[in-house]
């Protein structure tokens, strides 16, 4: 009985932080999604609905709901707790602490005017030139990459190797495996397309064809990668809600029914090879294998808090440049990171890639004041951005695409809590220099 009455006051606890949280996004959505309330969207499902998805299925619905192939030993009795709810609320705390902390103010406005570079007496956007050729490099990269596993077939084979890191066992050559990083460039012909309204001619739609054409295939087959294959889609939702200043509400509850069906189908594709679409006669079943997709960072938040590791002091802030800014043969010896620590604690091995999440991030590193820390930063971060994508949309709707875009990458933040994926990712940081090299700024500021 002492069981049963803790279980449910976990649960009341749980359930009432979430109504507060859906209240909280639903008024704040009403002119269309923001970076606040997107992480907060995002937030609430890791933390929030899964671990009320898990009390509701030990103690009343009993479905099948296999969360992790984890390694016996390092199981645990239940992945929900009163520490782990009092630590996501220091979380949200400390989250809206940055938040209010930003204050509005009058900005300076940018004027951005395309660049144009002269060849052949011919002006040309060199905004067009950087699409085409990020479009043309990753439509060659796919190949390329593909010829160091024997061919496509195999690449395709090889893709559910590759996104556990033994990619290796695959590979026939691996003098030209580096080009996979040019191929999510793809994205950002896309992207480019969309802000080049006044350039939209016979090369401009092939750019985007050719692009979209690349998207679609390397996180379909490729990389299967179901994450990339859900921001596309958010992508696409934030683009309109931004545009249109409406929420969506009704298109995101339709994306999320679909998805019930859907995601669960399309891991079994990404594994197996084979749709298997989910009955809609037993709705709570796939209601919950859809939910399962995002449970690791709740599981990841229970063993950071249950297990015994050194802490790691933010390290991942360094050793993140490893790999996309400086060689890797660099930093060699900033190997007790959070994510081979969390892989360790999920597979006894360190092989496989498990992110911890955001807020098991801020624990690994500096234990419950490394959770106010992660806090505070991502409230003042996102509330930044917001703030500065307000004016930038304001004084030109078509950069309403970048806004929609760095919107999907707080799902990366808030799901992985990886420096590496987020802030140091290298379709954002090309994105950056596109900008910088497309566009040349004049400042006008804004009366009172």
């Amino acid at each position: 009985m002492t069981e049963q009455f803790d279980t449910l006051i976990i649960f009341i606890l749980y359930l009432a932080l979430f109504i507060y949280m859906v209240r909280t996004i639903l008024h704040s959505v009403q002119d269309g999604w923001n970076m606040v309330a997107v992480f907060l969207l995002f937030w609430s499902i890791q933390y929030l609905l899964i671990p009320i998805s898990m009390i509701l299925n030990d103690t009343v619905l009993f479905l099948d709901y296999k969360m992790l192939d984890l390694h016996p030993s390092n199981y645990l009795d239940r992945f929900y707790s009163y520490k782990s709810f009092a630590v996501v609320s220091i979380f949200l705390a400390f989250f809206f602490a940055g938040v209010n902390s930003v204050k509005y103010k009058k900005m300076s406005k940018n004027i951005l005017t395309e660049r144009t570079i002269t060849i052949f007496s011919r002006e040309i956007n060199l905004l067009y030139i950087m699409g085409l050729f990020l479009a043309f490099l990753s439509l060659a990269s796919v190949f390329i990459y593909a010829s160091q596993f024997g061919g496509m077939q195999r690449a395709i084979m090889a893709a559910d190797a590759v996104r556990s890191g033994h990619g290796d066992e695959y590979w026939i050559s691996k003098t030209y495996i580096f080009v996979y990083r040019f191929i999510p460039f793809s994205i950002l012909a896309v992207i480019i397309y969309f802000l080049l309204e006044k350039n939209r001619g016979f090369w401009a739609k092939i750019m985007l064809w050719v692009a979209l054409g690349v998207v679609l295939f390397s996180r379909l087959a490729l990389f299967k990668s179901k994450q990339a294959i859900v921001e596309l889609l958010l992508l696409y939702l934030f683009y309109l809600s931004l545009k249109n200043k409406k929420s969506y509400l009704f298109h995101f509850m339709i994306f999320f029914l679909i998805a019930i069906f859907l995601i669960p189908g399309l891991e079994s594709y990404l594994d197996t090879g084979k749709i298997v679409i989910t009955s809609p006669m037993n709705i709570l079943q796939a209601i919950l294998n859809m939910l399962s997709f995002f449970n690791f960072d709740q599981t990841s938040l229970e063993f950071a808090l249950n297990k015994d590791y050194d802490l790691v002091y933010f390290e991942g802030i360094i050793s993140g440049l490893r790999g996309k800014f400086i060689p890797m043969s660099w930093l060699t010896n900033l190997d007790n990171n959070t994510m081979i620590m969390n892989t360790y604690f999920f597979y006894n091995a360190k092989e496989a890639i498990v992110p911890p999440g955001v807020v098991a991030f801020g624990y690994y590193n500096l234990g419950i004041l490394g959770v106010m820390i992660t806090g505070f930063f991502s409230g003042f971060l996102v509330k930044k951005i917001e703030y500065f994508f307000i004016n930038l949309v304001d004084y030109n709707p078509k950069f309403i695409i970048l806004y929609a875009f760095v919107l999907t990458k707080v799902f990366t933040w808030v799901r992985t809590g990886i420096p590496r994926f987020t802030f140091y990712d290298t379709v954002l940081v090309v994105l950056f220099f596109v900008i910088i090299l497309g566009y040349k700024k004049e400042v006008i500021e804004i009366k009172s």
